[in-house]
């Protein structure tokens, strides 16, 4: 539906209907937030306004955990200390310095996650294509792909665990 024919149903709602969408604001498309906002106004709940606005100020700062993954790692490579980029993660991303610690643990520990797959995925074709070729067969193309995306892998490990120390 576009915005016009939403603004048009939610002046025909009434409004306990209304305040029933606002609950369920998770679920709204967000292009049509602003328009439930300015019905419930009219309509002088402000209160319900509000709330809208309050969760979404909340969530202005849910950001996924591969993104502060790499702003950690960014930040380091940058030279900053442990402090700053507690400093910049909080003014960034509204996370406090007991988060970040957590998301510092979870890095170490996918960055392990990362080294033993990625050797995984390396050493298994590996010797595979070593039987095959003993057997004068046909390599093809996936172990190699599997190599490749092994070393990345493994790469990718090594810097998280790295930058976490």
């Amino acid at each position: 539906m576009d915005k016009e024919t939403i603004r048009e149903n939610y002046t025909t709602f009434s409004t306990e209907k209304l305040k029933v969408i606002a609950s369920e604001i998770k679920s709204l498309n967000p292009e049509f937030i602003p328009l439930l906002q300015n019905e419930l106004i009219k309509r002088n709940e402000n209160e319900v306004a509000l709330g809208i606005t309050e969760y979404l100020t909340s969530i202005k700062y849910h950001i996924s955990e591969s993104v502060l993954f790499d702003s950690i790692l960014n930040y380091r490579k940058v030279g900053l200390t442990e402090t700053e980029i507690d400093s910049k993660l909080k003014e960034n991303h509204g996370i406090d310095s007991n988060y970040a610690e957590l998301i510092r643990i979870s890095l170490k520990e996918k960055g392990k996650e990362n080294i033993a797959i990625g050797t995984v995925m390396i050493i298994i074709p590996l010797i595979l294509g070593i039987i095959l070729l003993t057997m004068q067969a046909f390599i093809g193309v996936f172990p190699l792909l599997l190599i490749g995306i092994g070393i990345w892998r493994l790469n990718k490990g090594i810097l998280q665990k790295r930058g976490n120390n």
